[in-house]
C-alpha cells in the first residue's frame, strides 16, 4: 500500500536524531503498522472514525514497574495478533493522545507484529494553556497515530517527524505565525492591543498560541469550515464581501483574557524575584496568583472551544483581531481574484509555485477571492479530511497560500 520510499523516509527521519540511542527500526515492521494503522483509521464505528495510536516496543523496553513520574505501561495475559480487527475493537479502550497500543515482533515468527499491552505516554500538558504540566516524557519509541480517516501522524518518543494526510507525505515545518507575512499581518495588528502595548512578546507569543490553539480545536471536529480574522479598522470595508447569516451581538473578546493572563505572569514572576531576594512572600499570596493563572487559562481555553465550535456551522466565522465573534455561517461572496495565489515563503515542499484552485472547492476558491479584496485579513480554511490552508494578501497581485498550518501541532 506505502511505496517502500516513503517507509524508507520514515526510517531516514529517525534516524536523523543522533542524541539518543532509541530502537533499530525494521522496514517490514514499520511498512506493517503504517499500512494496518492506516486501514484501522478506514474504519467506522458509530458512524465516526476509528482513531487509534500504535507504539512499537517490546516489553523489555519497559522493564521495571511504574513508578510516580514514570510511564504507565499496561501488559495483557497474552499476546493478541496484530489485524486491523483487533485494533478496531481495542480502539474505544484507548484514547490515542494519551496511549499507544504496544506491539512487538513476534515471538514464533520475528517478522509478524503481536499486541502485547498499551503504554500510557501523554503528549498533553505541554501547551501554554493547559492547566497543569506534565513532566512525563514519552519513552524514545516509534508511534503512529491515525486521528482522521486518510492520515497518520508519526512519532518518534514526544516529537512528531512526519505526516501522511490526504495522499501527501510530509515532514513538520513551523507554523506560518512566526517567520512569515501571514506572522507579520498578524503582529503590526496586535502591536497596537492594549496587552502589547504593557507586555510586548510576551503577549504575542501568548496571542499566537491562542491562534494555534483554535485551529488544533477546530481540526478535532473533522467538519470543514473557515475561519476568517479582521483587523477591527477593516471591518467596514471588507462587509460588503461578507453575507452573514448568524449575526452575533456584543460576543465575548478573547483579548482581555490573554491581557490579564500576562498580568498574572508579570505577578508571578515579579513574585519569584521578591522571594529569591528577600524570601518573605507568604504562601496564601502565591497561591492565590497561581490560582488565578489556572482560572484564566481555563477560561482562554473555553473562549477558544466556544469559536471552534462556532466553525462546525457550514460557512465562515468572521472574527476580529481582539478573538471576538462577529457572526458565522457567513459566506463570502468577494467578486472573481484575478491575481495570482502561489504557495507561501518557507514552504519548500511546494517552492513557491502556484496554488492550482481548480483542485479545490467553492471554500477554498472563496477564500482566495476574499483575502485578495481585503488585504488586511488571515483567512484559514479548515478541510473534513486533510490539513487546514492559511491564506494572506502579499500584494495587489498576489495571496500567499500556506497549505498545511497545523504540521507541527499535536492534535495533526
Amino acid at each position: 500500500m506505502f511505496d517502500y520510499h516513503i517507509v524508507e523516509h520514515v526510517i531516514e527521519l529517525w534516524g536523523r536524531d543522533q542524541q539518543s540511542a532509541g530502537l533499530h527500526l525494521n522496514f517490514n515492521l514499520v511498512k506493517n503498522i503504517m499500512e494496518t494503522v492506516f486501514l484501522t483509521g478506514l474504519k467506522r464505528e458509530e458512524d465516526r472514525a476509528v482513531q487509534v495510536s500504535v507504539s512499537l516496543a517490546p516489553p523489555s523496553f519497559f522493564p521495571n514497574e511504574a513508578r510516580v513520574g514514570e510511564n504507565v505501561v499496561l501488559s495483557f495475559d497474552k499476546r493478541l495478533p496484530f489485524t486491523v480487527d483487533a485494533l478496531v475493537k481495542l480502539a474505544p479502550a484507548f484514547d490515542p493522545v494519551t496511549t499507544g497500543i504496544a506491539v512487538c515482533p513476534s515471538e514464533d515468527d520475528p517478522s509478524q507484529l503481536d499486541i502485547w499491552g498499551a503504554v500510557f505516554s501523554t503528549r498533553r500538558g505541554r501547551s501554554r494553556f493547559d492547566a497543569l504540566p506534565f513532566t512525563v516524557t514519552p519513552p524514545d519509541i516509534l508511534t503512529i497515530s491515525s486521528s482522521k480517516t486518510g492520515s497518520l501522524s508519526i512519532f518518534r518518543g514526544e516529537n512528531i517527524i512526519a505526516r501522511f494526510n490526504a495522499g501527501k507525505f510530509t515532514e513538520p515545518t513551523p507554523t506560518p505565525f512566526t517567520s512569515s507575512l501571514m506572522g507579520w499581518n498578524l503582529l503590526k495588528v496586535v502591536r497596537g492591543h492594549r496587552g502589547f502595548k504593557h507586555y510586548g512578546a510576551r503577549y504575542w507569543n501568548v496571542y499566537r498560541d491562542v491562534i494555534d490553539r483554535l485551529l488544533v480545536e477546530s481540526a478535532k471536529l473533522n467538519h470543514g469550515g473557515t475561519i476568517v480574522w479582521l483587523p477591527e479598522e477593516e471591518l467596514s470595508a471588507s462587509s460588503s464581501w461578507i453575507l452573514p447569516k448568524y449575526v452575533v451581538h456584543n460576543g465575548p473578546e478573547g483579548a482581555s483574557l490573554l491581557d490579564h493572563l500576562c498580568a498574572l505572569d508579570q505577578k508571578r514572576e515579579d513574585r519569584l524575584s521578591r522571594m529569591e531576594g528577600e524570601g518573605n512572600e507568604t504562601v496564601p499570596q502565591s497561591r492565590a496568583v497561581e490560582e488565578g493563572i489556572l482560572e484564566c487559562k481555563r477560561h482562554i481555553v473555553e473562549h477558544v472551544e466556544l469559536l471552534a465550535n462556532l466553525t462546525s456551522v457550514d460557512g465562515a466565522l468572521i472574527l476580529t483581531d481582539k478573538l471576538q465573534p462577529l457572526s458565522f455561517s457567513s459566506i463570502l461572496i468577494a467578486p472573481l481574484w484575478y491575481g495570482e495565489t502561489i504557495y507561501g515563503p518557507n514552504d519548500e515542499a511546494h517552492n513557491m509555485g502556484q496554488v492550482n484552485l481548480t483542485r479545490y472547492g467553492t471554500r477554498h476558491n472563496s477564500a482566495v477571492n476574499f483575502v485578495g479584496y481585503c488585504p488586511g485579513s488571515v483567512t484559514f480554511v479548515i478541510s473534513q479530511d486533510g490539513p487546514i490552508a492559511g491564506l494572506t494578501r502579499k500584494d495587489e497581485e498576489t495571496v500567499y497560500w500556506w497549505p498545511d498550518c497545523l504540521s507541527r501541532l499535536w492534535a495533526s
